[in-house]
């Protein structure tokens, strides 16, 4: 786990009242919940943050505010868009203070107090977040009179009067006895026009003779009532009112009827546009999650009423979305997502309807198929609206789209079931071309056994189920151990093991190889300062680091910190880079590169080969040497592998770097990358990854190799 004393000792900031909050909150890092954004995902927090939302480190880091947050605020905003506006106004450099709803992981709500100050990590603008609890109890007041025995009758009448609501009194055969002026000014009519008149002329709804309004009956059977009611001005035009009217007795037995209404047309108005966007999206001018359900609702009504139709449920995603935003700006994204909505629209006149469910997220409904083929031929057209290029300002931009569909009735009857369905087969659709995929009961499947691996995984740190495990580096001439390869390993029950294939992606997706990556890491790295205490002092240890370790704001601050844990010189330490993880950021993990090597540690490409980095870019990484993925070893036994595997040797020799030939198996293997030139190796040839005991049985007690 990352330590938050050590974040808060790096962090810097040239305003003085947070300088003078941070020096208290060094001095006691968990007293108050606190945490660490960078861009708009938590990357640390401390104790009390965790306990304040009921949540562990491992499922917290790289989750967003809204992760932890109702999908509407009290306030009535949409909790991801004004989260992300608050973050963007502390980043700019503005001090950022609010009232926000969380939710902890039980689902209790959390009224919150934030406080969001810009700082930076390495030079890295970031976002600490403090956090109090507002705690809405209920104060006991004590009971005094409201003090209206004691006013004149004087100024009552002319509050009354005066008032901004319209009062009129009746007697009780509802003859009009009196009105104020809002009365007189709401209305249209005069004083003189009012009293002595019974007021259902006032009364929109138009009354049978003898009957009487809701307001009246109520009045006769219970003394009051409150309600809506439609009212008539002068001129004849209707408004809406909320009118309350009450029954008064006094002493001598004389009938009134006190009437208070008051204009509500500017409410309903409001109230209007409030539905309007509760149910369209506020960017495109679609209907949104919430509409779209209500359209699938009504869509499953009108199945019944023709058992043998058929419908669906399209699911879309935009491939390539997301470089648009990171290149261009959140701002061009949008302008880019009113011009997808506009192409789907203009091609879904009278076929589908549309619903944009957020993100680059969008479906489309159909109803009224006659097969599924029809509904194939729509996705089809829906695909080549993307073929040509969105352009703005001159600048043209390339999307496509992986899309997922779900039948009903054939595949679900609930509007929250094919949402889910849909979106289930367009993931599989993003991995598949032509990026169009039927849903199959099979995706299911393999859904919820990766949803349930991935909460397994959310607990095996916490219940110890990781472990590391050791394969020998040797020298290809002497045959004799230089090194090993900590490789990640999860045993999670007596008989259920995992080889780091199966489970890493996971823990990538889910960010939690963030957390774990810095475990392996320190574990390795005392390990290895054992080895070399013990046995052989030049012993070095090879650790493999996840793109997102990469990119954390402190990786390199983790690095050093496993160094000093455990006393091990930074060149006895080997960080393995995949190909892939140098060609998300360049620029960052070139500047990140450089400084691990400051500190002296080494660097190795690992499965060099595979992943088509250009060879101009490998000559200006710091790296110390390429492991030659295990694919070649497999063509040793034709001319052409060879030759590709000789050509790789003979790049490293060029460029002054060291190889490792990965997964040779057999002594002809061995003997042929010998011939190469002078270099290392691993695989089963020279023994399986192991445990610690074992390992260091077989290669450093016996100094022994198979």
């Amino acid at each position: 786990m990352i330590r938050w004393q050590n974040l808060l000792d790096k962090l810097s900031t040239d305003d003085p009242v947070l300088q003078e909050r941070l020096s208290f909150w060094r001095t006691h890092p968990h007293q108050e919940p606190l945490a660490l954004i960078q861009g708009f995902s938590f990357i640390s927090a401390n104790r009390a943050t965790l306990t304040y939302f009921g949540t562990e480190y491992d499922a917290f880091v790289n989750a967003t505010p809204y992760d932890f947050s109702p999908r509407i605020q009290s306030s009535g905003r949409n909790s991801v868009e004004s989260a992300r506006e608050m973050i963007l106004e502390a980043i700019a450099g503005n001090h950022v203070e609010f009232n926000w709803l969380h939710l902890n992981q039980q689902g209790n709500e959390l009224p919150t107090r934030i406080t969001l100050y810009r700082c930076y990590l390495q030079q890295q603008a970031v976002i600490l977040v403090e956090l109090q609890a507002l705690n809405r109890r209920n104060q006991i007041r004590e009971s005094i009179s409201d003090g209206f025995a004691h006013i004149p009758k004087e100024i009552l009448s002319t509050t009354l009067e005066e008032s901004a609501e319209a009062v009129y009194i009746t007697d009780a055969d509802n003859k009009v006895l009196a009105v104020n002026k809002a009365m007189c000014r709401i209305c249209g009519y005069s004083a003189e026009q009012l009293i002595n008149k019974t007021p259902d002329f006032l009364e929109a709804r138009g009354l049978n003779v003898g009957e009487e309004t809701e307001c009246q009956t109520a009045l006769k059977q219970r003394g009051s009532w409150q309600g809506e009611t439609l009212k008539r001005r002068s001129d004849g035009s209707a408004f809406p009112a909320w009118q309350s009217s009450r029954k008064i007795v006094t002493d001598d037995g004389a009938v009134f009827h006190v009437n208070i209404f008051s204009d509500i047309s500017t409410k309903k108005l409001l109230e209007t546009q409030l539905t309007t966007r509760a149910m369209y999206d506020t960017l495109t001018g679609l209907p949104n999650r919430f509409h779209l359900k209500q359209i699938l609702n009504g869509a499953l009504e009108n199945l019944k009423k023709d058992p043998l139709s058929l419908g669906a449920l399209m699911f879309l995603d935009l491939n390539g979305f997301k470089n648009i935003n990171d290149s261009f700006g959140h701002s061009m994204g949008d302008r880019v997502l009113q011009l997808v909505a506009a192409r789907l629209e203009a091609g879904c006149i009278d076929k589908a309807d549309i619903a944009r469910m957020g993100g680059d997220e969008f479906t489309l409904v159909l109803q009224d198929c006659s097969c599924k083929d029809e509904i194939q031929l729509f996705a089809e057209q829906i695909l080549s609206l993307f073929d040509s290029p969105f352009e703005i300002e001159g600048q043209k931009f390339f999307l496509g789209t992986s899309i997922g569909i779900a039948l009903f009735p054939t595949h679900s009857d609930q509007a929250g079931q094919l949402i889910s369905l849909a979106d289930t087969a367009m993931y599989c659709a993003k991995k598949s071309q032509p990026h169009l995929v039927f849903y199959d009961k099979a995706m299911s499947q393999a859904a919820e056994l990766k949803l349930k691996l991935i909460n397994n995984l959310r607990h095996a740190h916490s219940l110890k189920q990781f472990t590391l495990a050791y394969q020998a580096i040797v020298d290809l001439h002497t045959n004799l151990p230089v090194g090993a390869e900590a490789l990640l390993r999860w045993q999670k029950s007596p008989t259920e093991h995992f080889d780091a294939a199966e489970f890493v992606p996971l823990l990538e997706e889910t960010g939690l190889i963030v957390g774990i990556g810095q475990w392996a890491l320190e574990e390795a790295c005392q390990q290895a300062a054992l080895w070399r205490a013990q046995y052989q002092s030049d012993f070095r240890i090879s650790v493999n680091v996840s793109p997102l370790q990469l990119e954390h704001v402190d990786f390199v601050g983790q690095v050093t910190t496993a160094l000093e844990m455990s006393a091990l010189p930074a060149n006895a330490l080997i960080l393995e880079i995949t190909e892939s993880a140098l060609l998300r950021q360049p620029e960052l993990a070139r500047h990140t590169l450089k400084r691990i090597k400051d500190l002296g540690v080494s660097i190795a490409i690992d499965d060099f080969g595979t992943g088509l980095s250009s060879l101009s870019r490998l000559g200006t990484l710091p790296i110390d040497s390429v492991k030659i993925d295990a694919e070649f070893a497999l063509r040793l036994s034709d001319i052409s592998g060879q030759r590709l595997c000789h050509a790789i040797v003979q790049l490293a020799q060029a460029l002054g770097i060291n190889f490792v030939a990965e997964g040779i198996e057999t002594q002809r293997q061995k003997d042929i990358v010998t011939n190469m030139g002078q270099g290392c190796a691993q695989g089963f040839l020279f023994g399986y990854p192991t445990s610690v005991e074992q390992f260091t049985q077989t290669f450093l007690a016996e100094k022994h190799i198979a």
